[in-house]
């Protein structure tokens, strides 16, 4: 014998499937993206004290860190692959021939380095000259920002330089990827509503209902 399931419930059902669904795709999404390779060859000071050294490192690593789609390969990492030595030459020189030959080594699809130098005659205050630079594997291309700010406005220059040289390399999930299932959601919505809508006008089962006898 079948037994008849009420439509509330099968309505309930689909509801649940879709909240299921929100959850879920959304999550085998991001899981399946393919993270950029970023390394940070490092900063080539002149000039600076020792502490403020660190902390132009330490944000311009952050940056980089934060990012979810990058596997970052840091200066400490870089320098334990390549040595110490190799890598105070790169950062010297800065030739982008060089660098990209070296994205090739390190197999990554970006790298980043700076060089900074205080040009301030007064003792007081800092002011930071130089450039922040992107070596593009896959293009060839080499991007350079120039900078010129006293040392209080440098969270300035990382913001421009996070805006133009870091969340650019960032791919964009297709919009299809993010909205698809949303459009499941309201499918099995419309579906449940129908089956309500038949519901009503059908007795408020789904099943096979008795045969009513033929007058004679």
């Amino acid at each position: 014998m079948i037994r008849h399931i009420p439509v509330r419930l099968s309505f309930v059902s689909f509801l649940i499937m879709a909240l299921n669904l929100m959850v879920i795709a959304p999550c085998r999404v991001v899981a399946q993206e393919k993270q950029v390779r970023v390394g940070f060859l490092g900063v080539r000071f002149e000039g600076l004290p020792e502490k403020v050294r660190d902390k132009i490192q330490n944000d311009f690593l952050a940056m980089l860190e934060i990012e979810p789609a990058f596997k970052v390969q840091t200066p400490s990492d870089i320098r334990k692959s390549l040595g110490a030595e190799r890598v105070d030459r790169l950062l010297n020189g800065l030739d982008p021939d060089s660098l990209l030959y070296l994205c090739s080594d390190l197999g990554i699809d970006h790298l980043y380095a700076a060089k900074i130098e205080n040009q301030s005659k007064d003792s007081s205050k800092i002011i930071l000259v130089g450039s922040f630079n992107r070596y593009d594997r896959l293009t060839g291309a080499t991007y350079s920002y120039s900078m010129l700010k006293y040392y209080n406005d440098f969270p300035e220059e990382l913001r421009t330089i996070k805006e133009q040289f870091i969340l650019t390399v960032i791919p964009r999930q297709e919009s299809i990827l993010t909205k698809w299932p949303f459009f499941v959601v309201a499918g099995l919505a419309v579906v449940g509503i129908f089956i309500l809508i038949l519901s009503r006008t059908g007795g408020g089962e789904v099943g096979d209902r008795p045969v009513e006898p033929t007058p004679t």
